[in-house]
């Protein structure tokens, strides 16, 4: 009986400890989601963090509690069953009382530590804001309970901190928090969605590397210089851009920027000049650049495509101002280019979704879903599916997380066109 009364008193210090790191780690912005679906945790988690003083004292009220029943019921109990155990020994039976409340002591300190602190703070760490919408009520209504010492011991906190000179940090708002914050102005309609959206990529483009805005190679139209002058004419014709790369019998070996308008005006010119004197030497970027300093480039040479190169200097892909408008405003149809939606919703609320699209959609539609893209070289949600598969893509194949499952339901050429995603229920 004594060891699981010991137990108990273990746990509900864990629970202290649990309640405080969780309602300190957890970030207001976050809390503020969790109150807008309705959990009222959150809102009295909001309410604790509103007055910081009063919850940690009524926490340090609840383990300073906590610790005497559990030494004095140690010590009076367990060390008193233990005590006959030692008196048998003859060499030690004068300090048998003392051997077992010291052993007794060890041992209950050990496990407070392991039990009642160290897994519990682990615990809380590991996602903050759920543990502490979960702990909220109880914590507030302790606080309530023990009303006269948590005031009492909130304000000798308060003095000493004034005596010391300590004055409450106010603290640098995160860029985490400020997503947040945007997010949850949407909602409240103080501001469009569409412009919470926009926030949200701009965010992200500051993430991104060159890698991650570029149009890969296998999209990118190219003329080889050593073709024949007619067929060359004859490809510039039929391009719809207003420049393109030349190479030299392959992209890799591209060797400038031809602008069509100049190369149409001099074809037609009396007195053409040679083709090579047209090229315009292009920007070129380590894929891992840096989006925003990318587009800084844009600015400092008015020369807005650049080449995206890999380690070995060879061909990646370009980046257009195109490029840079689709990643902070969504997709931008060009002329005579016609888009589906990169996101459907069905009637059973399942959502198709383009393999096409931003990583990032994926933000929007699945919980709790993260992106660091200095840890990713893929862009796309196909990419993002088919490094989770890690295999050529098949129908069928499943990537399954916490709350959802993404499917492949339609492959062109070994490449994910469309995923389906489902909620569990």
């Amino acid at each position: 009986m004594e060891l699981i009364v010991l137990g108990f008193l273990v746990l509900l210090n864990g629970f202290f400890a649990l309640s405080e790191v969780a309602l300190i780690s957890s970030k207001r912005a976050r809390l503020e989601q969790y109150k807008i679906k309705g959990k009222s945790g959150a809102k009295v988690a909001l309410k604790l963090l509103e007055n910081s003083e009063n919850f940690l004292s009524a926490v340090q009220v609840g383990i300073t509690l906590i610790g005497i029943v559990t030494g004095v019921y140690g010590g009076i109990n367990i060390a008193g069953d233990l005590t006959p155990f030692f008196e048998k020994y003859e060499s030690i039976r004068l300090y048998a009382h003392e051997i077992a409340l010291s052993l007794t002591v060890l041992v209950i300190t050990f496990v407070s530590i392991v039990i009642g602190e160290l897994v519990p703070k682990t615990i809380a760490l590991s996602n903050p804001e759920k543990i502490a919408v979960r702990v909220a009520p109880t914590i507030f209504w302790f606080s309530k309970a023990f009303y006269p010492f948590v005031r009492l011991l909130a304000f000798s906190t308060n003095l000493v901190n004034k005596i010391l000179g300590i004055r409450h940090s106010e603290g640098q708002v995160t860029e985490e928090e400020l997503r947040h914050m945007i997010k949850f102005a949407s909602h409240e309609g103080v501001i469009e969605v569409e412009q919470n959206r926009m926030h949200e990529k701009v965010f992200y483009f500051s993430d991104k590397k060159a890698k991650h805005i570029m149009t890969h190679r296998k999209d990118v139209e190219w003329l080889d210089i050593e073709q024949a002058s007619e067929k060359f004419h004859a490809e510039v014709l039929g391009l719809r851009h207003s420049k393109i790369i030349v190479g030299r019998n392959n992209i890799d070996e591209f060797i400038g920027v031809l602008n069509i308008k100049e190369y149409l005006i001099n074809f037609y010119s009396p007195n053409p000049e040679p083709l090579d004197s047209l090229l315009n030497a292009p920007i070129v970027l380590p894929e891992n650049a840096d989006a925003q300093k990318v587009l800084d480039l844009f600015r400092q040479k008015q020369n807005y495509l650049a080449i995206v190169v890999d380690e070995y200097g060879s061909f990646e892909g370009i980046i257009t101002l195109h490029d840079i408008i689709e990643n902070i405003i969504g997709n931008v149809p060009e002329e005579g280019e016609n888009l589906e939606p990169e996101v459907f919703v069905r009637d059973d609320k399942s959502v198709l979704v383009s393999g096409d699209a931003p990583i990032e959609t994926l933000v929007d539609l699945i919980e709790d879903f993260h992106i660091d893209f200095d840890e990713i070289d893929y862009s796309t949600v196909a990419g993002y599916v088919f490094n989770q598969i890690n295999k050529i893509p098949e129908l069928g194949d499943k990537v399954v997380l916490a709350d959802c499952t993404i499917e492949v339901v339609d492959i062109d050429n070994n490449k994910i066109d469309k995923v389906l995603i489902t909620k569990k229920k």
